[in-house]
């Protein structure tokens, strides 16, 4: 078995780096921290997990640090970590078979969640065999593949996995580290001004802090250099074009966000991200048939990469399934294809989140007039029955006069959660129905819920109940109650007299 070295720079991570070496503690031979001035507990914890560490001045120069870490290396392969970084469980055995294939630098997919819960997935070459002459390059967003391929190496990709823990850091945190990283790439753009590489991460991180218009001239500038001269290769070019897509849809452009989405294809077939948003932009316009179309190649594609087959993209934004599916229920039923939608119903109606969107959008369809919404929701209530299903079938009931119906919904809605609005609502289709009596035992219970927002409304149809089931008593009572709230009611002041006087004079 080849002896596998973690070579990492660090300065004041003691939040983070003893998860990182747990995470790997047992897959290599040995840990190699450059540290460059830490004052917290940092050596300290690297000490602890037997790491050698040495010391080095910063130059605010990353590959200067990065070099000297794998200069103290002594094994046959080297593993790059940062210590916001994990290695996933479960990848021993695939670094093991990986080092022992006939490959000089290993790419592996680093899995990235933003402060919003985005999950991000990026490629880079992490492992890589300790030969003379490989060394990274670039002040920051240092490479090592260039150095691996200028020898004569060969590289390729791999289904080993590493979580990235650090951006889902506070905003404070995020901004220095950006204007840090801002710093060097200016630095290193007055060294190379024609540097295709060095315009990219300039446009990202000017979009990472806000200044996105400014981004985008500089990722304008990373494609304007032609391609001979370019360090950017098709895959990172058409993770450029989806920015720009992504930009010109939310500017309401949708011929143009379209434009760059379809060069991305061509660049990068095997991605989710331009197929998926340009599912988006279709569907925001009303083009069903092609959102779908969109939207079933994006699904197709997530389905080959979770299998393991890698994506044609550097940075691909995970997209769950389930959006994808949720995506694809809008547009089948817009197109009135109820097999293809009960399908996508059936993956999405397990979460929660996706749920109840559904029965959201739903809600609205209805609100526009179209009356499919029905029958839908109504095979959603045995598919998955629910508070919130049923409160929205008694109100579609309630406004097509369906009282019977209407109440059933409600009794169902009540058996997940007993809530006052639909209680008084119950109780009125009942008096509605005029079984006053059961809306009695539905409403009564106002009588004990004084603070409930429909205690008046429920009141006044508990008195149209009593008064239906000839109990004057009860009524005067119920009305009383709310001459208590609104004493200079005049019109529920002759009601009290009325009743009064009935009683007063039964025959």
């Amino acid at each position: 078995m080849p002896k596998l070295s973690l070579c990492m720079i660090v300065k004041n991570e003691e939040k983070f780096l003893a998860g990182c070496l747990e995470s790997v503690k047992n897959i290599v031979d040995e840990i190699i921290i450059v540290d460059t001035g830490s004052t917290d507990k940092t050596i300290e914890i690297a000490n602890s997990y037997n790491a050698k560490v040495y010391h080095f001045e910063w130059k605010n120069d990353f590959s200067l640090a990065r070099n000297e870490s794998i200069k103290h290396a002594t094994g046959d392969w080297i593993l790059i970590l940062d210590a916001d970084e994990r290695l996933n469980p479960g990848q021993e055995m695939k670094i093991k078979k990986y080092l022992n294939l006939n490959f000089d630098g290993l790419y592996v997919r680093i899995i990235s969640t933003d402060k919003n819960g985005e999950l991000y997935v990026t490629e880079y070459p992490r492992l890589f065999r300790k030969i003379d002459g490989v060394k990274f390059e670039r002040k920051i967003h240092e490479q090592i593949s260039s150095s691996i391929l200028k020898l004569g190496g060969k590289l390729a990709k791999t289904d080993i996995t590493i979580t990235h823990l650090g951006y889902s850091q506070d905003d404070e945190t995020m901004r220095k580290k950006y204007e840090r990283n801002l710093r060097i790439l200016l630095e290193e753009l007055e060294e190379n001004p024609d540097d295709a590489h060095t315009f990219y991460h300039i446009g990202i991180t000017k979009t990472l802090i806000g200044e996105q218009e400014e981004g985008i001239k500089y990722l304008k500038k990373a494609i304007s250099i032609p391609r001979e001269k370019s360090n950017i290769n098709d895959s990172l070019r058409a993770f450029i074009y989806n920015i720009f897509g992504n930009y010109e849809f939310k500017r309401g452009n949708s011929s143009q966000a379209l434009n760059w989405f379809t060069e991305s294809i061509k660049l990068a077939p095997v991605q989710v991200s331009s197929y998926y948003h340009g599912g988006l932009v279709h569907l925001k316009d009303s083009n069903f048939i092609l959102a779908k179309n969109f939207f079933e190649k994006a699904l197709k594609n997530l389905h080959s990469i979770l299998k393991g087959k890698p994506s044609d993209l550097t940075i691909e934004a995970f997209i769950e399934p389930g959006d994808i599916h949720f995506k694809l229920a809008i547009c089948y039923f817009k197109l009135g294809n109820y097999h293809k939608l009960n399908e996508n119903l059936a993956e999405i109606l397990p979460n929660e989140k996706l749920y109840e969107a559904f029965l959201n959008f739903l809600v609205e369809e209805y609100k526009e007039g179209n009356k499919n919404v029905t029958q839908v929701i109504k095979y959603i209530s045995k598919l998955k029955p629910s508070f919130h299903v049923f409160k929205i079938l008694s109100g579609i009931y309630q406004v097509e006069g369906e009282l019977e119906n209407a109440v059933e919904s409600l009794r169902n809605a009540l058996k997940f959660k007993d809530d006052d609005e639909i209680r008084y609502n119950l109780g009125t289709c009942l008096a509605g129905l005029k079984r006053f009596d059961e809306s009695i035992k539905v409403l009564v219970d106002f009588l004990n819920r004084r603070n409930s927002p429909f205690f008046e409304s429920a009141l006044k149809v508990l008195v149209l109940s009593y008064i239906g089931e000839g109990n004057f008593y009860d009524a005067l009572s119920c009305y009383k109650l709310i001459l208590e709230r609104n004493p200079e009611d005049e019109a529920i002041k002759l009601r009290v007299h009325s009743i009064a006087q009935k009683l007063a004079n039964p025959h």
